[in-house]
């Protein structure tokens, strides 16, 4: 095989429950520790491939909790949201928890809020932003009444958080125990009773082609009939309507022999933005470690599915054609063989391309030798740091000739995107306002823009929410780049990728 690969597992040490966030262009893994370990370590890599550890991102201390379990992260208007369980070894009192912290890598310090205070067993908690900017939260939690064919057990719900730290205490079901492979343990001993106990557990939802999948494990999460599946919905709330094959997990299950108890699977995007990637543990052959994996997540007229689990070498999840996180030294400009600078003060500071000069409109910095075609994809993360004019922006721009360009901005007063096709660019033509991103938006804090073009169609989302979609523009381009008006701003994690067949997911 040529080309850059990756073998199963692609982080040695005990990760058990990994999520990856995806953020600025880089990746952080957070996950279980063995019992004991009353801390929550943190990875990153940029190719999800190469990862190494950044020490703990969040540590509770205090003899209150034995375990924490299943931490994922969501990213919201400059805070970084940290939610999991603390309780007992053996998942005794476990309740739903978030901690708060300025960066990925933490330190996350614990809000001291209960999610969950009136439910004696709750984990699993997955943070879910749908494309018109509503978050849902799914977790589990215990069922006792038993159905129609007699089980009881762990299953899955969703509420609508009010805000990041609080539900709206409108719990619906999402998927329960319904299937014998599902079986978590015989004779269990548990509120007080004996039970043939069943589990599905660890929520993952994607939106694809207008439907929301949640994909969950099922089993026992120590044995070989843990695996990953699915049911599916018209709406994040449901009702979710069952995989059509019960008899066993169907994305990922054991490999006898090989591998044990493949599951909790997270979802994220290569770093070309297209790719989607399952991100799971499964236990090593001793048995002794639940180790991190990645493998595509493929999807057809059947649904989800997966080639997974390897453990053979694999192609790397693809890079974008282009991208750029700005690691030169401070105070240089960027990379002359990369970028082309017009107007203002372009230096690099601090991993961010920064424009300095907040009173020239405008300031431009244009991807050298990029000329995108067909089917694209635009990525950059910005901030404002000064507002020179109120009425200023700052964002990225496609370039179809001269003095023809489509501006995809935020406004410096935090009123919202942008979208305007002008001719001069010092005199911008009429614009498009599509200020959906809900009140209170951080301008100070980075937000992810995301252009799509297809068939002369440009679609935008503003941190996966979409803001703008059918904008009419020139089906390629002759350069894309960074744009300021009237302000400062900082740049980081810009990509470009071509598309080819391949159209990356909506929920992104």
């Amino acid at each position: 095989m040529s080309g850059r690969t990756y073998t199963n597992p692609v982080y040695d040490g005990y990760l058990g429950d990994p999520f990856v966030l995806k953020h600025n262009g880089e990746y952080y893994a957070y996950g279980t520790v063995p019992l004991g370990g009353l801390a929550v370590p943190v990875l990153h890599s940029r190719d999800l491939v190469d990862w190494r550890p950044l020490g703990k991102a969040l540590t509770l201390r205090g003899g209150a909790f034995e375990a924490l379990w299943a931490p994922e992260v969501a990213y919201d208007n400059g805070t970084f949201y940290m939610y999991y369980s603390a309780g007992g070894g053996e998942g005794e009192g476990h309740q739903l928890r978030v901690a708060l912290a300025s960066h990925p890598a933490g330190p996350f310090e614990d809000s001291g809020a209960v999610l969950t205070p009136d439910d004696p067993f709750t984990i699993d908690a997955h943070p879910f932003r749908d494309e018109d900017g509503r978050w849902y939260l799914y977790y589990c939690r215990d069922f006792l009444d038993p159905d129609a064919e007699g089980r009881v057990g762990t299953g899955i719900v969703v509420d609508r958080l009010v805000d990041m730290t609080r539900l709206a205490g409108e719990r619906r079901p999402v998927v329960r125990p319904h299937a014998d492979w599902q079986l978590y343990e015989r004779q269990r001993e548990w509120y007080g009773r004996v039970w043939d106990w069943y589990t599905v557990e660890g929520a993952s939802v994607r939106k694809h082609e207008g439907r929301y999948y949640c994909l969950y494990s099922g089993g026992a999460w120590r044995e070989p009939n843990y695996g990953v599946s699915y049911v599916v919905a018209d709406h994040p709330t449901g009702p979710f309507a069952r995989e059509v094959e019960a008899e066993g997990p169907g994305i990922l299950r054991t490999w006898r022999g090989r591998v044990v108890g493949p599951g909790h699977a997270s979802v994220v995007l290569a770093p070309d933005n297209a790719r989607e990637y399952l991100v799971y543990h499964a236990w090593d052959q001793a048995h002794t470690s639940r180790q991190m994996r990645i493998d595509p997540l493929n999807w057809g007229g059947a649904g989800p599915s997966s080639a997974g689990p390897t453990l053979d070498p694999q192609p790397a999840p693809p890079l974008p054609a282009f991208g750029d996180n700005f690691d030169g030294p401070d105070g240089a400009p960027p990379d002359p063989g990369s970028w082309r600078v017009d107007g203002g003060d372009w230096v690099q500071a601090g991993g961010e391309l920064v424009q300095r000069d907040s009173g020239v409109r405008p300031a431009t910095a244009l991807i050298v030798g990029v000329a995108p075609e067909g089917k694209y994809l635009l990525e950059a993360n910005l901030r404002l740091l000064e507002a020179g004019d109120p009425s200023g922006r700052y964002g990225v721009y496609l370039e179809h000739g001269p003095g023809d360009r489509t501006l995809l901005t935020l406004a410096a007063d935090g009123s919202g995107p942008w979208c305007d096709r002008v001719r001069n660019p010092r005199e911008p033509g009429p614009r498009s306002s599509s200020p959906n991103l809900g009140a209170g938006l951080r301008t100070d804090a980075y937000h992810r823009l995301v252009v799509r073009v297809r068939g002369g169609e440009v679609e935008v989302r503003v941190d996966g929410v979409r803001v703008a979609v059918g904008i009419d523009a020139q089906p390629g381009a002759v350069g894309v780049g960074l744009i300021t008006s009237g302000v400062s701003a900082a740049f980081d994690g810009v990509s470009v990728s071509q598309c080819g067949r391949r159209w990356p997911p909506t929920a992104s």
